[in-house]
């Protein structure tokens, strides 16, 4: 696995409650300046959002993983409160489990996104050992640049005013 220690040091420290202090299109501008072209690819191939099966990483199918075992235990949280069967408990994760849940007792749904997110975050985190400087370590920086991306990217107005938009739409729709 390839160091980068010049690149790697240039970067600024990410934090999931503060503005992201590069762009994602910037931070891969300068990564495709100082990294292989495989580990650009690989780089390229860590999206967040995206079937990323072709990274050769782990980490990238691993967040992944988790990404899919967090949805599925959210899911059977929001299937058990509504009363419906059916749904297998999974892998016993305890803390998973005790995460989605955290997640759907949220009445806010942007609070509820921004828990997932902050899950996804969290994850990246505690997968940070080895060297700062390896490829892996900037497969987790761009995922979790991504996230605080897409965390800063919301907007508690624009969202209101489109889910009352969506739900008067559905309630012309039902009174008709």
């Amino acid at each position: 696995m390839a160091e980068y220690y010049y690149f790697a040091t240039t970067l600024p420290m990410l934090r999931m409650d503060g503005d992201p202090p590069i762009t994602y299109s910037d931070f891969m501008a300068a990564a495709s300046e100082h990294l292989s072209k495989k580990d650009y690819h690989d780089l390229s191939m860590a999206v967040f959002g995206e079937n990323s099966g072709g990274a050769s990483i782990p980490i990238v199918r691993e967040w992944q993983a988790f990404a899919g075992r967090l949805s599925s235990a959210i899911n059977r949280v929001r299937a058990s409160r509504l009363g419906f069967s059916g749904y297998d408990a999974g892998e016993e994760d305890r803390a998973l489990e005790e995460r989605a849940r955290e997640i759907v007792e949220s009445m806010d749904p942007l609070e509820g996104e921004k828990a997932v997110l902050s899950a996804y975050f969290d994850f990246l985190s505690s997968h940070e050992s080895g060297s700062p400087f390896s490829s892996k370590a900037l497969m987790i920086y761009a995922l979790k640049l991504q996230l605080i991306e897409r965390l800063r990217a919301f907007d508690g107005q624009k969202g209101r005013a489109e889910f009352d938009r969506l739900y008067s739409s559905i309630e012309e729709d039902i009174f008709r």
